[in-house]
């Protein structure tokens, strides 16, 4: 099985889909989601049958888009009869409607209602780890933890259990304590112990010198390292290279400086916390005031800017993610934009405005000034030595909260901010 867990989304909510995938798949949960996985030259709907038939879960990311979606109903239905087991994650506060409450009424929901998003996420992922590590119904039962063999080896062989018939089991006796032969080897370890204790004491006495006796000077005799002799102290032990000779001084040691490492813990963190972030930007829709300063004119445009397969890789300290532009209704930017977070060098906030009269005269339309947005749109920057990645926000909050996130996500790479 390529995937454990089929998502099921409205295509109007593929922003979201893609950050509950995105958090699914680091916690080493394999998950299929539509169009990403849908093979080149594959029929749509034969292939989300067949991601649906292969997995062991459903995660609903369950909306009013979703609630309204004629593809959601027919995915829950294809998931049923499979017996896939279907969990609802609700994103917005509605009631399924009666189709799909046939079908999932009676299933317990996870709520993703309030923030922050990011701990609805980690248990979601929680409670598919628990349903995935239960046994597949009608799979094999789990092997025991350990299997006993026969003391006499086990199979024959001819690859069976040989049987004795039960005539000729016998009960053994009980064992005595000790036999003539355990009395035999016992008394004879008791007079080798007697041997040794009579040598060993016959040698210490030939050592010793007369009472008065001078004596005799003598180097001290080589003591094998790591030994004590009899009534002496212990050698001093055989240096080896690297260590302190006796009476010596200790070496100055050869420390080379080593950068301090980053905690691999706190960017996994930091750089899903990025994603989330920006996956949350999806899809944004305002109106930019153009004025031009030749005539004084003022005409209203509108922008749709959306961000979707957003990734943070920590392994890489990289950024990626799909960015398209319209103004007035024409496509004006269609394409995939990353950044290497220690390669950043500063990241700014200002008005959306500004940056978009800054872009119209890059443009060479130094006559057109962006005086407003509708709603107001705050601009968050992040700057590569000539090259910039531009993100709005509506508010200014999630802006800095984003900014402060780029930055601890910069210092945990190794980079180095001007700012």
């Amino acid at each position: 099985m390529a995937h454990d867990v089929f998502i099921s989304h409205s295509a109007k909510d593929k922003a979201t889909a893609d950050a509950v995938c995105a958090m699914l798949e680091s916690e080493g949960i394999r998950c299929w989601i539509a169009p990403r996985d849908v093979l080149a030259s594959r029929e749509y709907g034969e292939a989300i049958i067949d991601a649906i038939e292969e997995c062991r879960i459903m995660v609903l990311v369950f909306t009013a888009n979703a609630n309204a979606s004629p593809q959601i109903r027919r995915e829950i239905e294809r998931a049923v009869n499979h017996g896939v087991a279907i969990l609802p994650l609700r994103m917005e506060d509605v009631l399924p409607g009666k189709s799909l409450e046939y079908f999932i009424g009676n299933v317990h929901w996870l709520d993703a209602l309030t923030p922050p998003f990011e701990t609805h996420l980690k248990n979601l992922a929680g409670t598919i780890k628990i349903l995935l590590a239960r046994p597949e119904p009608g799979g094999p039962p789990p092997m025991p933890q350990e299997v006993r063999l026969p003391a006499s080896g086990g199979f024959s062989s001819a690859g069976r259990v040989p049987e004795a018939p039960a005539a000729q089991q016998k009960t053994p006796a009980p064992p005595r304590f000790w036999s003539a032969q355990s009395w035999t080897w016992a008394g004879g370890a008791v007079a080798a112990l007697l041997l040794v204790a009579v040598f060993v004491g016959v040698h210490f006495n030939s050592g010793r010198a007369p009472a008065g006796s001078p004596q005799p000077s003598a180097l001290p005799p080589q003591s094998t390292p790591g030994t004590v002799e009899p009534g002496g102290a212990a050698p001093p032990p055989e240096s080896t290279p690297g260590t302190i000779e006796p009476g010596g001084a200790a070496p100055s040691p050869r420390v080379s400086p080593q950068p301090a490492p980053h905690n691999p813990a706190s960017l996994k963190d930091t750089m899903r916390t990025l994603q989330n972030q920006l996956s949350s930007i999806g899809t944004v829709n305002y109106t930019a005031y153009i004025q031009n300063k030749t005539n004084g004119s003022t005409s209203p445009k509108a922008f749709l800017k959306q961000f979707t397969n957003v990734v943070a890789d920590p392994a890489q300290c990289r950024v990626s993610y799909h960015f398209r532009v319209s103004q007035g209704g024409a496509v004006t930017k269609d394409k995939d934009a990353w950044f290497i977070l220690p390669a950043v060098t500063s990241v700014l906030i200002e008005p959306e405005s500004q940056l978009l009269t800054q872009e119209s005269a890059a443009q060479g339309h130094a006559n057109n000034v962006v005086t407003s947005t509708t709603p107001p749109m705050t601009a968050l920057i992040v700057r590569r030595a000539s090259v910039y990645n531009a993100f709005p926000f509506a508010d200014i909050g999630s802006a800095n909260r984003f900014a402060n996130n780029v930055k601890q996500a910069v210092k945990l790479c190794g980079g180095h901010l001007a700012n």
